[in-house]
């Protein structure tokens, strides 16, 4: 079970809602919002390995429902659970959380069902799902604190998201019509190329409007180094290399934000 419901984004998730939180200067420990955002990102996770099962069959054989490990059965239970305990601590937390986590795994729910086949505007509803993570845990009285962090979170995955399409553009085929099948090759390389460029300028900015030089700092290490680092292999056709390298920065950059 475990593996399907991919518990480094959920973790990410949760660490998410705490760093929102403390930049907007929430409770210490927001326990129930963190386990709500791990919850929903599980739901998400799991209904998305329901409903790709056939092209995950050709783009990742090694997932637990291609390999029989888990039943359908046990996933659509399993997704259940995780709806209802989404839900849950979403209540424990706030109604502001309750209506931002329903919110947003109704669109995850919708992502996988049906916006998924829809270029350019899945990959917009799952960055856009990406900034409500950074809300739902938030202080609704002091957003403005979270919105920065938010917007280039959400602009990270959209390029993530491109570069999936990319790599997995031989099995969705066969099933939906994606960014990768619209656009050129080439074309999306330079997007994602330039799109990363202009990404290590924006995060930069927020220092500029309140966050701290420590997260300036921080952001420059962890972040945009990396970046720079392997932006170029995008041009090899390493999509794989560059989805990872795009996960761990996420990841990284919330070291810097949790000092902004």
């Amino acid at each position: 079970m475990l593996r399907l419901i991919r518990p480094l984004n959920c973790l990410i998730a949760s660490l998410v809602v705490f760093i929102s939180n403390k930049i907007t200067y929430g409770e210490s420990f927001p326990i129930y919002a963190m386990l709500g955002a791990f919850s929903i990102s599980a739901f998400i996770n799991v209904t998305n390995d329901i409903f790709d099962l056939g092209v995950d069959r050709f783009n990742h054989p090694e997932r637990p429902l291609v390999k029989g490990e888990v039943s359908l059965l046990d996933a659509y239970m399993i997704a259940l659970i995780f709806l209802i305990l989404g839900l849950y601590f979403s209540s424990k937390h706030s109604n502001w959380a309750l209506l931002l986590g329903s919110f947003g795994m109704f669109l995850g729910l919708l992502y996988n069902l049906e916006i998924k086949a829809v270029p350019i505007l899945g990959n917009i509803l799952v960055s856009f799902v990406t900034f409500l993570a950074f809300l739902y845990g938030a202080n609704s009285g002091n957003l403005e604190r979270i919105i920065p962090g938010a917007l280039l979170g959400a602009y990270l995955q959209f390029l993530r998201e491109i570069i999936k399409s990319l790599e997995d553009k031989e099995g969705d085929k066969i099933y939906r019509k994606t960014v990768a099948h619209v656009f050129k090759e080439e074309s999306l390389q330079y997007i994602i190329f330039f799109g990363i460029m202009f990404l290590t300028i924006l995060d930069v900015i927020p220092v500029f409007f309140g966050y701290s030089t420590l997260y300036g700092i921080g952001v420059f290490a962890l972040v945009n180094f990396p970046l720079w680092l392997f932006s170029q292999r995008i041009f090899r056709g390493e999509y794989s290399v560059m989805r990872k390298v795009l996960k761990f920065t996420t990841f990284s950059a919330l070291f810097p934000l949790y000092f902004a």
